[in-house]
């Protein structure tokens, strides 16, 4: 798995890598497709550097592959089809910043001490339980205490830029 996830981040060249899950553990806990193209293109403007990767499993590569296509930024591509939570992990260890909604992504991210910015539901006894221990990391909460309805896009894209900022003086 390290290795197949090594050659991936190898050939997205020398561009900081960007992995964004917009899966939720259920639909409205997801990053919505409008909300994706914000911030994808709200990165993008600030640092053409980039290259973001949307985080997929085996059923939804296809329609992953179909929602890059429909949002036309060549900056954007799918990972590959990880199968298991170990491929996961091994991509996520080859990235330079996670995006998420609040999943097991955030857990892994923080394994490997990566940056994240988690968006969160408005529900501070979740977040006390499930937040991200990354040293760099930054939660959104949505004002709905039920999924990640009405969440601040420009706060995912300012905290990112000033993450981004960071890893591109590291580099």
């Amino acid at each position: 798995e390290k290795e197949k996830a090594k050659n991936f981040a190898i050939s997205l060249g020398n561009k900081i890598k960007i992995g964004i899950n917009i899966e939720g553990s259920f639909p409205e806990k997801s990053i919505q497709k409008k909300e994706l193209e914000k911030i994808c293109i709200g990165l993008y403007n600030n640092f053409t550097n980039i290259k973001i990767v949307i985080l997929t499993q085996p059923e939804k590569l296809l329609e992953k592959k179909k929602l890059i296509l429909d949002l036309g930024l060549d900056y954007v591509v799918t990972s590959y089809s990880t199968e298991s939570i170990i491929d996961a992990a091994a991509l996520i260890e080859q990235l330079d910043l996670i995006i998420t909604p609040d999943t097991s992504i955030v857990h892994i991210a923080s394994a490997f001490n990566k940056p994240i910015i988690s968006i969160h539901e408005n529900n501070k006894d979740s977040y006390r339980l499930w937040s991200p221990t990354s040293s760099l990391s930054k939660t959104i909460f949505a004002k709905s205490s039920y999924g990640i309805v009405n969440y601040s896009i420009s706060d995912v894209v300012k905290y990112a830029n000033t993450f981004l900022q960071i890893i591109e003086s590291k580099k």
